[in-house]
């Protein structure tokens, strides 16, 4: 039966997820869902409800749901949960992408909920399990990587004295840049403001 109220740790879910997949170490759970070792900490700290990773893991392995939140009932098969998504390519949920879904408004991001997409969606050079999120703004909607080697020009997520806005970046000689797309256009150093994640798609 389904318990509908739930109230656990999310730090003792990651455990069970790490447990579903099969993996001995932390950092072997993070690779494979596309996290970094920091994030996955950060999860653990936070100790709030992994909805993303409880979705994907639910697709992936054969995990059931209370065990997951609950650790009620049998542990899913481990040798499964880490075949499934390296086995035959007629598996039908291993193309699919889980993301967490938030509403930019306002200078504030909100959860939402979570997303899932088609992997053949995204372009070559953006990688399905990378840090990816998927943000609302107005009628719009954009996927976001958070897993980017250096800030270039772009579409970007941008922090700016604590406001949250997607603005396009232009890379400037002397290591300062050009926001433009918001209420006003403005140059800075780079490290004045922070770059959350730069748009790889946008989904309408």
């Amino acid at each position: 039966m389904l318990v509908t109220n739930f109230n656990g740790s999310g730090g003792a879910i990651l455990d069970r997820l790490i447990q579903a997949y099969g993996f001995k170490q932390k950092s072997q759970y993070a690779d494979h869902v596309g996290l970094s070792s920091s994030n996955l900490a950060m999860r653990y700290k936070r100790d709030t409800f992994p909805a993303d990773l409880v979705v994907q893991c639910l697709l992936d392995t054969d995990a059931e749901l209370n065990w997951l939140l609950y650790g009620q009932g049998n542990p899913p098969s481990a040798v499964q949960a880490l075949t499934s998504s390296k086995g035959s390519d007629s598996h039908p949920l291993k193309n699919l992408v889980t993301l967490e879904r938030v509403k930019l408004t306002n200078g504030e991001l909100t959860a939402v909920d979570v997303v899932t997409l088609e992997e053949t969606l995204f372009l070559d050079k953006v990688a399905p399990h990378s840090h990816l999120l998927a943000v609302i703004e107005g009628e719009q909607q954009y996927i976001i990587n958070r897993s980017y080697k250096a800030v270039v020009d772009g579409k970007w997520l941008l922090d700016i004295e604590g406001m949250v806005s997607l603005r396009n970046l232009f890379r400037l000689p002397g290591g300062r840049v050009r926001v433009c797309g918001g209420e006003a256009e403005f140059e800075c150093a780079l490290n004045e403001i922070s770059a959350t994640g730069v748009v790889v798609m946008t989904l309408m």
